[in-house]
């Protein structure tokens, strides 16, 4: 990053807007009680987890009725809390995640004020492990009830976005640019999703529906607690699992001016810095799916060299085998395709030990008028339909969007979207298992319907489809 400090003392107060004299304390390696603070900082929990009367829910809803209770005027309010969403939130693009870890420890500090609970830590919805919208966000007269869900208490999320095989894929994924979407040059500019985003934070925006179906998404409380969810996978994938975030100067040094404090006065916090939030200011409670390593065992100095340092992220395709051009289908029928592959480049590629992946690209994508259908992606199985399970071998992963048909500040009228889909594991089972296919591969994507939505007729129009071989890093 050019500097052993990487943080001046002036830097890092006005810059952080999170962090107080204790944490930099801290940080510059004094003060035992600050220590000690840091150490026993709040815990942030799995909701599903915490009975009908844990303070921890009896502060949220009150924090959130204090919040609606506020004039639209006050930016701690509920509704402004929500255009500030509205307004400034970056999708598709690498800063979605840092912006998003701001936003909800503002947040955070804004429900501990109103809600008088100074140890308040934002809780999770652990879609994996409770795939149903949890007891605490239903019933009449509760706070964090939104009637305008488009689900029920009973319903629940597809495997296909949050079955603990397809979290665990993810967090496998080794490529900041893969996991966490791909590079921008202004805060709201679309490029391209990673596969966090494009997976369960795409899907389950749409299938709650409601107010969770656009940008102004936080007027359900839900919404706080699925994004803390993504929030929390991104420490598993980064701290758990050592793997670097990048070092890109254009990512670390963007400006977010938008957000308040509890106090309603306005902060400047750099992307950079919100790699530190999950060790000054709050820890979770585990989230993501076992795994053999278990979590990484960091030693402070360790962690801080690691996370300051980040890494240089390298993502170049260095072989295209098209699939087609302009194509276009409905909601519950097939798209098939069939690209010739080099067998030899493709076989290196899967055995590469994670130096090269081979990527379904969908590109141009237009965005349909709703989102009330996802896609799901088979390899090697032309005669996949809606039915087709996703435990079979030719499974290859899925996509969903999240839009605003309302124009929107600094936001194109007519984007489209562009995924990259991390085919390399389920094309390495394959082959592993001699189910390979020489010469060539089909390809199918399959529009599939929420439940309780009419798509019938819903068309998915993209304006190319590409496998690539990419080297990474």
């Amino acid at each position: 990053m050019g500097s052993d400090l990487w943080f001046s003392r002036r830097a890092f107060l006005q810059g952080g807007g999170a962090f107080g004299v204790a944490n930099l304390a801290m940080w510059m390696g004094g003060c035992e009680s600050c220590q000690q603070q840091i150490q026993n900082r709040p815990t942030r929990r799995n909701i599903a987890n915490l009975p009908a009367n844990d303070p921890i829910i009896q502060a949220y809803q009150a924090a959130v009725a204090a919040m609606k209770a506020l004039p639209g005027t006050d930016p701690r309010s509920w509704s402004a809390q929500a255009q500030i969403h509205f307004d400034h939130c970056p999708h598709q693009n690498w800063w979605w995640l840092p912006w998003h870890r701001a936003f909800l420890l503002y947040f955070e500090r804004i429900c501990r004020k109103l809600s008088g609970h100074d140890d308040f830590a934002l809780p999770y919805w652990n879609w994996t492990t409770s795939p149903s919208i949890p007891a605490p966000f239903w019933g009449n007269g509760n706070p964090l009830f939104d009637p305008t869900r488009s689900i029920g208490p009973s319903d629940t999320a597809n495997p296909s976005w949050v079955s603990a095989p397809v979290i665990e894929g993810i967090l496998e994924l080794t490529n900041f640019y893969d996991f966490a979407s791909y590079p921008a040059t202004t805060q709201r500019q679309r490029t391209t999703f990673g596969m966090l985003e494009s997976t369960p934070h795409n899907n389950i925006h749409p299938w709650v529906g409601g107010d969770m179906y656009g940008f102004h998404s936080p007027l359900d409380s839900v919404f706080w607690c699925h994004h803390n969810m993504l929030d929390c996978l991104w420490n598993e994938w980064n701290i758990n699992r050592n793997n670097p975030n990048t070092n890109d100067t254009n990512w670390w040094n963007l400006h977010f001016t938008e957000f308040v404090d509890e106090s309603g006065a306005a902060v400047d916090v750099t992307a950079g810095i919100t790699v530190l939030f999950p060790i000054f200011d709050y820890q979770f409670e585990p989230c993501g799916p076992a795994h053999a390593g278990g979590p990484q065992k960091w030693a402070k100095a360790d962690l801080e060299k690691f996370l300051r340092a980040g890494a240089p992220v390298k993502f170049e395709i260095a072989q295209r085998f098209e699939l087609q051009r302009a194509i276009a289908t409905e909601v519950g029928r097939p798209l098939r395709s069939a690209a010739k592959i080099d067998d030899q480049a493709l076989r290196a590629a899967l055995d590469s030990g994670g130096s090269k992946a081979v990527m379904l690209t969908v590109d141009g994508v237009e965005v349909p008028d709703k989102s009330d259908y996802f896609v799901r992606v088979f390899l090697g199985k032309p005669d996949a339909t809606p039915d087709t399970p996703i435990s079979d071998p030719h499974y290859g992963g899925s996509f969903g969007f999240f839009h605003d048909a309302t124009p929107m500040k600094d936001m194109p009228a007519h984007e489209k979207f562009g995924y990259l889909v991390d085919i390399t594991a389920p094309l390495r089972a394959l082959n592993q298992a001699g189910s390979l296919p020489s010469g060539s591969l089909d390809v199918t994507l399959m529009p599939v319907a929420y439940e309780h939505r009419e798509a019938q007729g819903q068309k998915l129009a993209i304006e190319k489809l590409e496998l690539n071989i990419a080297q990474i890093r």
